[in-house]
């Protein structure tokens, strides 16, 4: 079979990794730009309710739905039988152990490809998914073997939210035989939607059983304070014989598929990786940004506009979380500008205008579209007038423009005369406060119950460095309608001459919030590395030095910035536990990968060092490697050794890297690999 030129694999483990509990540890992800995904572990042992092979998103990108759990793949090869999946169980033991014949396991750009050694036989399968469908592929091929194997893939499904466990109380699907497999469809559901899955082979012979499979251990659930126990159906058996050097593709989709090259769907696939590549503003220099590039692809997804038209959005996380507003705007510059796709900007900010209502995006769209919007984002528009800004400096596209920019002036009035959750101008500073009893409003967003754990209620001081950034980005969008910017030039203004109030001497460095129902609080937080950014001139050099040798001193981990001082008996060292434990340790000590551009910005502003960035980068480099495989980690507990946590596949945790790469483009040229 051809290959597209894909590059030599940066993640690549041998039998050291594969053959044991490390390759339950190890999380792989593919997507299908619809909101769809499948993910495991390299070992196969499924350890979270979203570990599966068909995650479909039934209204892209919402209403992701678990159909297609797990294949559970035996090959038979001279007689002798060998288990290639593994699955963990209640009762502590973990049979078959697939993994033991592991000889490798590597990502072909974003393609996990597994290798097992059988006798004198080598099986590889790659899973990867059709773009724009919810149809994921099994591509199998017998690289060695001196006679034929014989492959038997148990059907393993449900239908559920992505959410949810399976009980074994579910409605079973019926099942038709259709071309090269079969078609499981489901009743219609609480939610009046009914459900085919397409399960076929270009080889095979399925054989319909139909029992359920119980008593599932999900240790990473269960280690989360969520039930661990899970029970999938067993549709079928599908049954094919592949000769040496032969390929077969199995699929599982939403649609039937029709007779296809096996080798198709996978050369496409290959050849849109490379373009990815190809289309990033000064290439991939090194293997790690190459798998960077792949990982931001991942978060990017078709959300229709409101009047049908294509239009596109950004997923927050994988595998829980769908599109938030905030989590884009700060995505959008590294995930799409920085990797070559301002068009992608354009329709990404264009779709998220047609949600602003009062000023306001809503904070999150919800995974089911007929759930309300909650507008609840203080900084969510402030950043998307500063992303409209950045695409537009690259792209120069005035109609573009033009059709936004009434929304963009929208947002603008509404929080100087007023917006929603107390937010306003306060006229005798010109500063942004915000804030109501019960709601969080930024992004230390953790809640339980009625109590918000970081209310941060008044003048924030990131808010305001947005809100003088928004004021300066409309000036220079004005110039460029044709309009005069001197209003937004005069606010900007007074924000700067103004912005000295948060400056606490006692401290030596910002207040996070001042004016707020206790007056100024002192609490050293990460939140005022953004007004320690050069190009946004709130605060002197000085001061800016301060503050970065202050948060490296006592904020900064080899894996992102803590969000509290380890000082602040509020402090909370490590993010683990129940879902209490982890929002009470969320924005209270937890490292945020995210934050790690603005202080890395902010460092090289002061300090010009290039060698020192490219040290900090190298631990990000090689967490490409240990946990989500080719991408970043939500969070890291804030005690070494800083323990990943949250999703294994953070939008702005990727983009943060990716803005750092190419706002210091010049740096990339003096690393070395294996940094990014």
């Amino acid at each position: 079979m051809p290959h597209a030129p894909l590059a030599a694999p940066f993640i690549d483990f041998g039998r050291a990794v594969c053959n044991c509990e490390e390759s339950f540890r190890r999380e792989w992800l593919v997507t299908n730009g619809i909101g769809g995904y499948a993910a495991g572990t390299i070992g196969g042992v499924r350890t979270r309710r979203y570990h599966g092979l068909l995650i479909a998103a039934t209204d892209p990108p919402a209403e992701r739905t678990m159909l297609f759990g797990e294949s559970a793949p035996t090959a038979i090869y001279r007689g002798v039988r060998y288990p290639l999946a593994a699955n963990a169980w209640n009762d502590g033991s973990v049979a078959p152990q697939g993994h033991l014949w592991l000889q490798r396991f590597h990502l072909e750009g974003s393609i996990p490809v597994w290798r097992w050694s059988l006798a004198d036989a080598l099986l590889e399968l790659r899973i990867f998914m059709v773009q724009g469908e919810n149809t994921v592929c099994q591509h199998w091929t017998l690289v060695q073997s001196s006679s034929p194997i014989q492959l038997e893939i148990e059907i393993l499904v449900d239908r559920r939210s992505h959410h949810d466990l399976g009980t074994g109380a579910s409605a079973t699907p019926t099942i038709a035989r259709v071309h090269r497999g079969i078609c499981l469809h489901w009743q219609v559901d609480r939610r009046g939607s009914a459900t085919d899955l397409f399960v076929q082979c270009d080889k095979s012979v399925p054989t319909p059983t139909g029992e359920w499979w119980h008593d599932f251990h999900l240790q990473d659930d269960a280690a989360r304070g969520y039930g661990g126990h899970d029970s999938l159906w067993h549709a079928a058996r599908f049954t094919l014989v592949l000769n040496p050097l032969a390929t077969a593709l199995f699929t599982a989709s939403t649609r039937e598929q029709a007779a296809i090259d096996a080798d198709a769907p996978l050369l496409a696939e290959r050849a849109r990786l490379c373009a990815l590549v190809a289309q990033c503003p000064g290439g991939a220099a090194t293997p790690a940004k190459r798998q960077l590039i792949y990982a931001a692809d991942q978060f990017v997804v078709h959300r229709a506009r409101r009047d049908g038209s294509a239009g596109c959005s950004i997923i927050a996380g994988y595998p829980w979380f769908a599109d938030w507003s905030r989590d884009a705007m700060i995505s959008l510059p590294g995930l799409l500008l920085a990797t070559g796709r301002a068009r992608d900007a354009q329709l990404l900010l264009s779709t998220f205008a047609d949600y602003l209502d009062g000023g306001m995006l809503p904070n999150r769209f919800p995974d089911h579209p007929n759930d309300a919007l909650e507008y609840n984002a203080v900084d969510s528009p402030l950043l998307m007038i500063d992303a409209v800004r950045r695409t537009f400096a690259l792209t120069k596209d005035r109609p573009w423009l033009a059709t936004l920019w009434l929304e963009l002036q929208s947002i603008i009035t509404a929080y100087t005369t007023g917006a929603r959750h107390g937010i306003h101008v306060d006229p005798s500073d010109g500063l942004l406060s915000a804030g109501e009893l019960g709601v969080q409003l930024t992004w230390m967003d953790a809640k339980i119950g009625d109590r918000v754990i970081t209310p941060r209620r008044g003048k924030p001081v990131e808010i305001n460095a947005f809100w003088h950034r928004a004021l300066r980005a409309m000036e220079e969008l004005a110039v460029a309608m044709g309009e005069s910017g001197r209003q937004y030039a005069d606010a900007a203004q007074t924000v700067q001459t103004n912005f000295g109030k948060f400056w606490s001497a006692h401290c030596s460095c910002c207040y996070d919030v001042i004016d707020g129902p206790d007056g100024n609080d002192e609490t050293l937080r990460p939140n005022q590395l953004f007004a320690a950014l050069h190009d946004d001139r709130l605060l002197p050099l000085g001061q800016r030095k301060l503050i970065i040798g202050l948060c490296m001193a006592r904020l900064w981990t080899p894996q992102g910035i803590r969000t509290l001082d380890g000082g602040d008996r509020r402090y909370r060292g490590q993010y683990a536990g129940d879902p209490t434990a982890r929002d009470e340790a969320y924005h209270q000590g937890t490292v945020w990968p995210w934050l790690f551009a603005p202080m890395m910005l902010g460092h090289f502003a002061v300090h010009h060092n290039r060698e020192a960035i490219t040290d900090f980068m190298l631990p990000f480099s090689n967490h490409l490697r240990e946990h989500g495989l080719g991408t970043i980690s939500e969070v890291f507990s804030g005690e070494p050794p800083h323990e990943p946590g949250g999703c294994f596949a953070q939008a702005w945790s990727v983009a943060s890297l990716l803005e750092i790469l190419h706002e210091l483009a010049p740096l990339e040229a003096t690393q070395s690999d294996p940094t990014p």
